[in-house]
């Protein structure tokens, strides 16, 4: 029989044991597949382990298979500790059963891979960590603070290592105290800022909204990390533009800032205003304003990068509950962006009232069928030159035309016409139109604060632009700790601007 017929023969789970014996014996090749199967009896793991132990280097293999093995005794373990072999006392010292007292001697071993090894171990007594600490190898004490199950205690005292790879693991842990946030390394500071929660950072946002790092600034401007209107008014004026747009993107920065940024020559900048869902109408109006003077026409526009970001600017403009009806309107009439589509029109709360009905009427002009369709499609089409415009927008309310009906979510339809449509028996599966009211700022109070209190419909809700406090309020009562959070953070932002600022 060749080797690799006995190799193939060791591998084999089915070849019995006084076989395994005689193959073990015979070649360190042989006898390494064997010190590595799972079910190695104690009895041949000893055996194996004594032949293995007198062979030369050809046996450091087989050694350290047996080093890993659940098979070997403690005894063996304790003596693999101690071999020339570096390779061998690495892997005896991640061994579960590698006794105490051996473990503590590891931890002093020539060796610094054998210690990083050890440091990295599952279960590593309190005081060979302690030793560890004080390791000269950087790579040892990288080893202690990413193992599983770091000591806070040793955490602590590497918070100041010199090797800044430790310091930042530690900072990333939250173990550094405070001296993270003012490490010389900026990834220790990224990482201290992006891991604390906005309250832990208010003593300090003063200093790191004035960072060297601009990173470091991006991050104390963004929301979770930052609500202090003062601090952000003072990012929103940094002098790099992804530090401005995240004060941009940030609902509790000043609406005075807002508006500024509105007017930004960086296309990151105003995007992160049109996605702000708390941005007021001033700051849209604006940014509409900069589109229109910045982007009107296709010379503006440089290159094709540039043009699906502008064109990603023009569809949040678009969606924004916010912005004001006559500013939709010159969004429109520039025509930028190339997929608008008047179904989704419909759904938005903002546009005026005369486009809407010419979305609407034009969006279903050809899937109108049946009697009553046609008659309500005819009636409204004739009242729109010659009727109120809330007055055709409540004849759509009531249309057996399920497109128009989506006048529900416009904020020009009379609240009588949305009240009445909420109160109708027939309407109370319609849950599509039914959450359009929710989102809608003319949908009277008593209605959406029965809703709130019901705990039905809260995500629409919130899109609501002008959702009144008390429905707020009763929404941060909600068991939907998500829905209730945002609610939260929706009232401290109006705290913050009430008396000086528009509510959102």
């Amino acid at each position: 029989m060749d080797m690799d017929d006995e190799v193939a023969e060791a591998w084999r789970p089915a070849t019995p044991p006084a076989r395994l014996r005689e193959l073990a014996a015979r070649a360190p090749e042989t006898a390494r597949i064997v010190a590595s199967r799972i079910g190695l009896s104690a009895e041949l793991a000893e055996e194996v382990a004594g032949r293995a132990v007198a062979g030369g280097p050809d046996w450091f293999g087989v050694l350290r298979a047996l080093a890993a093995h659940p098979a070997t005794s403690s005894e063996r373990l304790t003596e693999f500790a101690a071999h020339p072999e570096e390779s061998v006392r690495r892997v005896a010292a991640v061994h579960r059963a590698t006794p105490k007292a051996t473990v503590k001697t590891l931890a002093r071993d020539s060796s610094a891979a054998v210690r990083r090894a050890l440091a990295g171990r599952e279960k590593l007594p309190r005081k060979v960590a302690a030793l560890l600490v004080a390791d000269d190898s950087a790579e040892v004490r990288l080893a202690l603070v990413r193992r599983v199950g770091a000591r806070p205690e040793h955490l602590r005292a590497l918070a100041s290592d010199p090797d800044v790879r430790v310091r930042r693991v530690v900072a990333a842990l939250g173990h550094a105290g405070d001296a993270d946030l003012t490490d010389p390394d900026p990834g220790v500071r990224r990482t201290a800022v992006d891991k604390r929660p906005a309250a832990e950072l208010v003593p300090w946002l003063d200093d790191l909204a004035r960072d060297p790092d601009c990173r470091v600034r991006e991050l104390i401007a963004q929301r979770y990390h930052n609500r202090t209107p003062a601090v952000l008014a003072r990012l929103a004026a940094d002098a790099e533009p992804s530090v401005r747009a995240a004060a941009a993107a940030n609902a509790f920065t000043p609406v005075q800032q807002l508006t500024e940024l509105a007017g930004d020559q960086s296309l990151a900048v105003l995007v992160a205003i049109s996605e702000n869902t708390t941005a007021p109408p001033e700051a849209l109006a604006r940014l509409v304003d900069t589109i229109a003077h910045s982007f009107g026409d296709d010379e503006s526009v440089a290159g094709q990068q540039e043009r699906e970001e502008v064109q990603r600017l023009v569809y949040e403009a678009l969606q924004h509950p916010a912005t004001p009806p006559e500013s939709l309107r010159t969004l429109h009439a520039l025509d930028l962006w190339p997929y608008f589509h008047p179904g989704n029109a419909m759904a938005q709360p903002n546009w005026p009232p005369d486009l809407l009905v010419e979305f609407g009427l034009s969006y279903c002009a050809s899937t109108v069928s049946g009697k009553a369709e046609r008659k309500s499609f005819a009636a409204i089409d004739e009242a729109r030159h010659t009727e109120p415009l809330g007055d055709v927008l409540a004849a759509m309310v009531r249309s057996p035309i399920y497109y128009l009906r989506r006048a529900v979510t416009n904020r020009h339809t009379p609240p009588e016409a949305l009240a009445e449509f909420v109160r109708d028996p027939a309407r109370a599966d319609d849950t599509s139109h039914l959450d359009a009211i929710a989102a809608n700022p003319a949908t009277p109070v008593e209605i959406l604060l029965a809703w709130a209190e019901a705990g039905v419909r809260h995500h629409d809700m919130l899109k609501n632009p002008a959702l009144p406090e008390p429905v707020l309020a009763a929404i941060t009562a909600c068991p939907d700790t998500w829905y209730a959070a945002e609610a939260h953070w929706l009232l401290e932002v109006r705290e913050l601007r009430a008396g000086t600022e528009t509510p959102c």
